[in-house]
């Protein structure tokens, strides 16, 4: 389902334990899965980083948050991932990349 920018699935899809990973203008990488901590209660987690590595060799990333495990903190994490979109689109300084172009 296309939100914004982004053609994410519905939030029943997190609700069965799945995650996504996908990446914008090759190098705007992002992960959304949910965060079961041993302790408290389930969130989403919105992880952000530039270039495109995998995710499990990434050491840096540029954001991070996590959002309320509810339809409504699905909607807000789509929100702000957009926006986080818009701030690298509008940044003209060099992103990195590991494509050894």
């Amino acid at each position: 389902m296309l939100h914004g920018y982004f053609d994410l699935p519905t939030f029943v899809f997190y609700s069965q334990g799945n995650v996504w990973v996908g990446s914008m203008y090759t190098n705007f990488s992002y992960k959304i899965d949910v965060n079961k901590p041993e302790e408290g209660d389930k969130t989403m987690r919105l992880r952000i980083w530039y270039g495109t590595q995998s995710v499990e060799y990434v050491e840096d990333f540029v954001f991070t948050q996590e959002f309320a495990y509810s339809k409504e903190g699905y909607e807000e994490l789509i929100k702000v991932l957009n926006d986080r979109f818009e701030v690298y689109k509008a940044d003209p300084s060099p992103k990195p990349s590991s494509l050894n172009l």
